[in-house]
């Protein structure tokens, strides 16, 4: 594909991230009454997403990982699991920060007598975790060039996972942080997509700079998959989750057909 219609379809696909992350609470409030059926149906999306689209297209990352830690020895004793730790590593560091957005949020509470519910989490660990989820933001629209390149037609339904993704994991970022996240959380995340469509431009990355950078992003969205969107016995829609992992597995399956 030409270099100028992949930069722009690039851009296209970050404005409409840049869209997701300044209307989500919006959409939410008008989305009340059937917030389980959509919490539950894109947990779905996003779940479909992980195993059958990400996951196994870093599953061919290992020769080009070579290029990066080269052919010695000890390397290629880890260089099989390589790129599953660095998802791992991903999927850790977003469990370190929703473990301190909930200590921080108890404590606060415990010190206040409210609920949890009621209760934000400090500014320090909205710097922390804001700051990461801005950089996976970022490093999700570093990659659009080389996601289009790779897949096509595909970066459609890559573009619909994650933005429901980006739709689920800011209404956390504001159950956590509340009016913090509102005022200026928000408009962090919101300028990232830009921010990283511009650096792709400026500095193009390798092949094998692109599989390392996915598979950390594999890891934090596996992470808030199993944290935010997957339905929990009593709170979730299983019909609706089912609905959208069904759907979003027969888009993925359809495509090579397409293509």
């Amino acid at each position: 594909m030409p270099e100028s219609p992949v930069i722009i379809f690039a851009l296209i696909v970050s404005l409409i991230f840049v869209f997701v992350h300044l209307s989500s609470h919006k959409i939410y409030g008008f989305s009340k009454r059937y917030k389980k059926k959509i919490l539950s149906f894109s947990g779905g999306v996003a779940s479909a997403y992980v195993f059958l689209d990400l996951l196994p297209l870093i599953e061919n990352a290992d020769p080009h990982l070579h290029a990066i830690l080269g052919n010695t020895p000890l390397i290629m004793i880890f260089l099989e699991k390589a790129i599953f730790g660095v998802a791992f590593i991903g999927f850790l560091v977003f469990f370190i920060l929703e473990y301190l957005a909930l200590k921080s949020r108890g404590n606060k509470a415990q010190q206040t007598t409210k609920s949890l519910k009621e209760t934000n989490a400090s500014k320090n660990v909205f710097f922390l975790h804001i700051s990461l989820t801005a950089v996976v933001s970022l490093i999700i629209c570093y990659s659009l060039r080389f996601e289009i390149l790779t897949t096509g037609l595909g970066v459609a339904v890559y573009t619909i996972a994650l933005s429901l993704h980006f739709f689920i994991s800011d209404r956390s970022m504001e159950e956590h942080y509340g009016a913090l996240y509102v005022k200026y959380g928000r408009y962090l995340l919101a300028l990232m997509p830009i921010l990283g469509w511009s650096l792709s431009i400026l500095f193009p990355e390798r092949t094998s700079e692109a599989y390392v950078l996915l598979a950390f992003i594999a890891g934090a969205v596996l992470f808030n998959v199993i944290k935010d969107e997957v339905p929990r016995v009593g709170t979730g829609k299983p019909i609706s989750f089912f609905t959208g992992a069904l759907l979003y597995s027969g888009l993925i399956l359809v495509l090579p057909w397409i293509h």
